[in-house]
Order: C-alpha cells, then structure tokens, then sequence
C-alpha cells in the first residue's frame, strides 16, 4: 500500500480534536463556495447569452442580404427576388433557411392616439417556428393571399399604449406625395422582451409593402438568412485564453483568434453572391448594443471565476501552512526514520487534494442544485425593460462544469506546491522536540 496515502487516511479520518479540523472546514468551505459560485455565474452567462441571443433571431436572421445603399433611412430600394442564392442553396451552404422580406415606415393610429410603426412583411417562406415562441396573443399570417393583407401583429407593448386588443382595427398612415392609409385588423400579438424591437416593428404580408413600394410580387426588399447550428459567435473559451495568455502571443495570432465566426461567414457569403449591389449585414452589425453588452457578461464571467479560484487557493494555503505547523513533530519523526522531503511534501499535497476534493463534491451539489431550481422554477426575478428577460435564465453546461473542476484541482495544486517546500527546512532534531 502506498505510504503517503495510508498515512493520509490515517490523519484524516483521525478524530482529534485540533485547531487544524476548523481550518480545514473553513477550508473545505471555501473551495465548496468558490465552486459553487463559478457554476452559478457560468450557468447565469450561458443563459443570458442564450436567450437573448435567440429572441434577437426570433425576430431578425443571422445575415441580411439586402440593396446596397449609402442612406440611413428605411427600406425603398428593392431587388429582385429570384436571385441565384434564393433559388439554388448550394451556394450558401451554410444558409438553413433563407426567407424575403421588406420594410417600411408608417403612422399607426386608432380613434384616440397614433405612434410611429416599422412594418416587416414577411412571405409565405417566412419560418415562424422562429418567432412562435413569442406570440403572446393570436395566431401568424398567411403570407401572400388576398385574405391576409388586411392583418397586422403588434406588439404586446404596441397594444397597451394604444389599448389594442386582438380583433381591433386600426389604420396605418404612410406618407409620401400623397398621404394613404390602409385599414388593418389584429391577427396576433407578441412580446420579445426587447424593447428596440418591441416598440418598434410589426409584422404584415410583404404584398402590402409591395402595393405601397408599387413593386411587382417578384420585387422584395432584401433577404434574411438564417445559418446552421454551430458556433456562429465568439468562444468564451478564446475569450478567457486570450485574455489569460495575449500578451505571449504575436499581433498576427490575436487578431485571428479574435475574428468573429459570423463576420467571416458573412464576407465569405458577399464573395461567392457577386453581386456589387448588393450588401451583406450580420445581426452583430445591426444590432452592436446587444452584443456588446453580452460580450461584456463574458468580461464579468472571466473575473468572478479568476477571483474565486485565487479565494479557494488562498484558503487552501493558509490550511497547508497550518497543517505543516501542527504536525511538525510528526515531520521530525518521519525524518529521523529515514522518509526523504518529498515523501513528506506527498503526504500534505495527498492531504490537500483531498479537502480539496471534499469541497468540490459539495460545491458542485450546491450549484448545480440552486440553477436547476431556478431553471424550472425562475426564482430570480428581473426587470424587464432593464435586463430583456422576466428572470434570471439558467443554462447548464456540463462540458464547463467539468473544466471548472478539473481547472480549480490543477490551479490550486500548483499553487500549493510552493507552500509544501516548508517541509524541507524542517529540521529532524528541532522538530522533534517541538510543541
């Protein structure tokens, strides 16, 4: 039987009481805590990241191919809809689902307030599975028919201000040489949660925008491309290793690590569509704020983790410390009979691994237990208009639980290796006679 462990075993299972048993509680504690937490935050980044990833998708595509225009303002350019990439889809391989679509702006008023709208027509390839999630109210269109050029689907935000309810019917000014209204009924209501988008747009059969635009049915405003299921956005893990490891690395390889997945698809996507009127947006690019508040969820994930592996390895220092101090004399006598430096520093570095592990068995039940409650049963609440969600959601990756693990064993192991070098400058004669 192996020395060192047997002699663990011993110290560890030993029922004296000691000062040392509190501080390894303590201990055990903090690597339970620390664990806990980084579970919890990951599981929060993951869910966040997630859900507002896909009610931006919900509502709009990963890329939009649309007329190349050098104006701000909103949709009157057109393009022809059969386009090679519409028709043949080897040509976007990537693409999942291409769909048409169009924009335009308008006055919406009923008997007794108005607003400014954004109508999104949609066709009769418009994938609602997409956007079914959010329908609070009501059902979809059916996109290019006679009968459907007369619904509309607002915004539960739309339908409180203006007091709308389904089966209303409002008017929608659109102005130009000549100010027009059309009439239109209530199909449906939805709530994305975001407001940029909530307060903004509603949905109508393209046809509309079509008659108002004068366009033909084979004229559309651009298209919406919605990619295959891979990893579409920047890795959290290049995240963290260049955040960790950039300043080792050459200008060359940065910027490549940190290239988006998306912008290179949407570049390759513009070369192989030549076509120089055409422009190629990705949702990042429309939608920067969004993003950029949830890559910095990603920032604020890196120093929660970073600073409770450094609490869970300070903890485990000062118990280390303390262990070797108590059992000096124990040291001395294993010397004296003959035990080498590091034989000794096994036993405590053996004894380190297992308060460590104790702690990890408790901190991933404590995590892993507090996000499945909130996962099923949304205990956090949020606000709304603040956070884009109702409340705090929860995805469990147990790919990253297993590298926090494995992570906080090899950190805190590593970093234990210098306390344990005390051993060494035990001497035999001294520590024996020490009290």
């Amino acid at each position: 039987m192996n020395l060192e462990l047997f002699i663990v075993k011993k110290i560890a299972f030993s029922s004296r009481k000691s000062f040392s048993s509190f501080i390894i509680r303590i201990a055990i504690a903090a690597v339970a805590l620390s664990l806990s937490t980084m579970i919890i935050a990951t599981s929060l980044v993951n869910g966040f990241q997630k859900e507002i990833r896909n009610k931006v998708l919900g509502f709009w595509s990963h890329l939009e191919i649309v007329p190349f225009s050098l104006s701000k303002s909103l949709q009157e350019e057109s393009v022809y809809r059969y386009q090679d990439f519409y028709k043949d889809k080897s040509i976007i391989p990537e693409a999942k689902h291409i769909q048409v679509t169009a924009l335009k702006g308008g006055l919406l008023k009923t008997d007794e307030d108005f607003e400014g709208i954004v109508l999104k027509g949609v066709g009769n390839d418009f994938d609602w599975s997409n956007f079914k999630p959010y329908m609070r109210q009501g059902d979809t269109i059916a996109a290019e028919s006679e009968l459907s050029k007369r619904d509309i689907i607002i915004s539960k935000a739309t339908a409180n201000r203006l007091r709308l309810k389904l089966g209303d019917k409002l008017i929608v000014a659109f102005m130009g040489k000549s100010i027009r209204n059309r009439p239109f009924k209530v199909k449906g209501i939805y709530e994305t949660g975001l407001d940029d988008f909530d307060k903004k747009y509603a949905l109508v059969d393209i046809g509309v925008i079509q008659d108002l635009n004068n366009w033909g049915k084979d004229t559309v405003g651009g298209f919406e491309v919605f990619l295959k299921e891979q990893n579409l956005f920047k890795s959290r893990g290049r995240a963290y290793f260049l955040t960790l490891f950039g300043g080792l690395m050459s200008k060359e390889t940065i910027d490549q690590m940190r290239q988006d997945p998306l912008e290179q698809i949407g570049e390759s996507v513009y070369t192989r569509i030549n076509n120089s009127k055409l422009d190629v947006q990705t949702i990042k690019s429309l939608n920067p704020g969004i993003f950029d508040w949830l890559d910095l969820q990603t920032m604020n994930e890196l120093i929660i983790l970073s600073l409770m592996v450094i609490v869970a390895a300070i903890n485990m220092i000062t118990a280390l410390l303390i262990l070797i101090l108590e059992r000096t004399n124990m040291i001395g006598i294993m010397k004296a009979l003959g035990s080498n430096n590091m034989s000794i520093r096994r036993i405590f570095l053996y004894y380190s691994a297992f308060i460590i592990g104790i702690g990890l068995v408790i901190g991933n039940v404590f995590g892993v237990g507090l996000c499945l409650l909130e996962k099923y049963y949304h205990l956090i609440k949020l606000d709304q208009d603040s956070y884009y969600l109702s409340y705090a959601p929860v995805e469990i990756n147990w790919g990253w639980i297993i590298i926090l693990n494995i992570g906080t064993i090899l950190v805190t192991l590593l970093l234990l290796i210098l306390p344990s070098i005390l051993v060494s400058k035990i001497s035999p004669v001294k520590a024996i006679r020490f009290e």
